[in-house]
This record gives C-alpha cells, structure tokens and sequence, in this order.
C-alpha cells in the first residue's frame, strides 16, 4: 500500500525526536490538536511536493519545502479538520533521497499532531525502498502487492483508490502493470455497490486518447510541448478499460505535469491536481485542493498559495455520473 502517516501524538514526537526543535514544533502546533471537529467527508489533496533535503533549494523559482510548510499551515487552519490528506506522488525532488523523506516527514508531523492521517503515493521522483526505510517500524503497513504500493481507503460515502505508478526514480513515464490493473478490477468488483474515486500519479496519455472536449485538446497541446505524450502513464487505455465501463467510477484524479485542470470522459470526472512545488507555466498555481464528498457528487476548493491568484478560492460541484 502507499506509505501511511498515521497521527502521532505530541509525547510520541518528542520522544522519537533528536530534533532540538521538536518541543517548539509541538507547542506551535499545539492549536491543531484542539480543532473543534473533524469531517468524514473532508479529504484534503495535494501533489507533487518535491521536498528536498536542501531546506533552502529552489526550482523554477519556488522553494518547495517553504511551500509545503505553508500547506500545512493553511490545512490546520481550516475550520474542521478532515478526515485525511493523500499526496498523489512526487513526494521528493528528483530520485527520492533519505534526507529527502526526512525533510518531509518533518513538514508533515504538525499534521499528525492534529490527528490527520496522511497517506503517500509513488511518483516517478520517489523511491520506495528509501521512503520505507526513512519510516519508523511503527508507521509501515503490509503491502498489498509484492512490488507496488496500493491503497483502499473506504470512507463513508466512496471508496478511494490510490495507485501506484513509480517504475523506477527518477525515470519520468509511468505504468501501473498487469498485477495492479487485475487487482484494480477486482476491487471495483467487489464494491460495485459504491461510488469510488481512482488516484494516480502519472497524468494520462493526452489528445485524443482522452480528449473530452475542444479546451481539453487545446491544454493537451499545450502540455505536451513539455511533457511528450510518452512520458505520462504507459498504460493509459488499460486503465480506461477498466474504469471507464464501471459506473460507480466517479472520478480519477492524477498530478505529474504541475497543472490544474477539471474535465469529465463519458461522465467519469478527470481532474489534474496541481503541484505544491513550482510550475511550468506561470498561467498555474501551486496550490492544494479541499474536497468534500456529498452523496451524489463532491465538491472541490482550489486553494492557492498565494491567495491573491485569481484561481484562489474557486470551487467546482462535480455531479457524479448514473450507475
């Protein structure tokens, strides 16, 4: 399964912390433990965070560890605290480093103290070997498959599947393979009965595989100048196949090329998430997403770093489509 951060408790911290700052941490963050309610229904979406164990690094402009620090921020900031945050691949910079998983997993613990399980999946700038080993015993889970990491979430009103895209670090296509494609199927299978929401790192192939609509075309255009279609998700067709004929599939959402954008396919939903980290073009945001998922579709909030970005704020009511 992806890595799952469970929620830690202040005491716990401290006493696996070397960290002459870790009792500063947890007084700063001591407000988030005293959020008055959590949301079942609250979801909190991020991707490609890019954490680098050069603390004051920059890329395209940005330093990404001063950005996720202020997701964190603005995340236990919100009213009601939710259920859960998932980060959809390309947690670290470029070949997933132990210091750079240190450095993340020290962004991340405020989080925790709020009592905020996180849950990470592989992007092509991660290494799963490196990532596991920079965990504590306590916080690895049992894998579902051998080689890949994979994750069910079943929340009150969809199933969240996050998948596992990383063929090897920093190698920039992706492909999911036989053995998750058959175990994706079969976990649809066995809860037809509920809406579920697919998660995967690589972005799919892009006009006209999946190309719903004219501006869809238009952006896929746009991206492919900088990221070439084979460089996106391998196996794109494969998982349509599989998701698409399935109706309670309401949505697949993916990150990879740094972009925002919200689109639909033969009524299933496919959103873009953007990058916490920096963007290639100036148009986007770094910026993370709020959802909330109701009991026929889900509402999503963009919420930019810099709150003055004319996207800062917008919402989307995604209407989910027939079974």
């Amino acid at each position: 399964m992806p890595i799952t951060l469970p929620p830690i408790s202040r005491r716990k911290l401290l006493n696996r912390s070397i960290c002459a700052g870790a009792a500063l941490l947890v007084q700063r963050y001591s407000r988030a433990a005293q959020a008055p309610t959590v949301d079942p229904h609250r979801v909190v979406l991020l991707s490609d965070t890019h954490v680098s164990q050069n603390i004051f690094g920059e890329w395209h402009g940005a330093n990404m560890y001063d950005n996720l620090h202020e997701t964190c921020d603005q995340v236990l900031r919100l009213d009601q605290r939710p259920t859960a945050t998932i980060i959809n691949g390309d947690c670290a910079v470029v070949e997933g480093l132990p210091g750079d998983y240190a450095a993340l997993l020290e962004l991340l613990n405020p989080l925790r103290i709020a009592g905020i399980p996180i849950h990470l999946a592989m992007g092509n700038h991660d290494d799963r070997g490196n990532f596991w080993r920079a965990l504590p015993a306590d916080d690895c889970r049992v894998r579902t498959l051998a080689d890949q990491q994979v994750l069910l979430l079943e929340m009150p009103r969809a199933n969240w599947i996050i998948l596992d895209s990383l063929v090897q670090s920093n190698w920039t296509p992706g492909l999911l393979g036989a053995a998750q494609l058959k175990w994706l199927a079969k976990t649809l299978d066995d809860r037809a009965a509920k809406p579920a929401i697919v998660m995967v790192h690589h972005n799919p192939f892009s006009a006209p595989t999946w190309a719903a609509s004219e501006e869809t075309a238009a952006v896929a255009r746009i991206q492919e100048a900088v990221e070439p279609r084979n460089l996106g998700l391998l196996d794109t067709q494969s998982l349509l196949d599989i998701l698409l004929p399935r109706k309670q599939v309401k949505a697949l959402f993916y990150g990879h090329i740094h972009a925002w954008h919200v689109d639909k396919l033969q009524g299933m939903h496919m959103i873009n998430l953007p990058s916490t980290a920096y963007v290639f073009n100036p148009i986007q945001p770094s910026a993370w997403v709020d959802a909330r998922v109701g009991e026929r579709g889900m509402s999503l909030e963009l919420r930019c770093l810099n709150p003055h970005h004319r996207w800062h704020g917008a919402k989307y009511e995604l209407e989910w489509r027939a079974a």
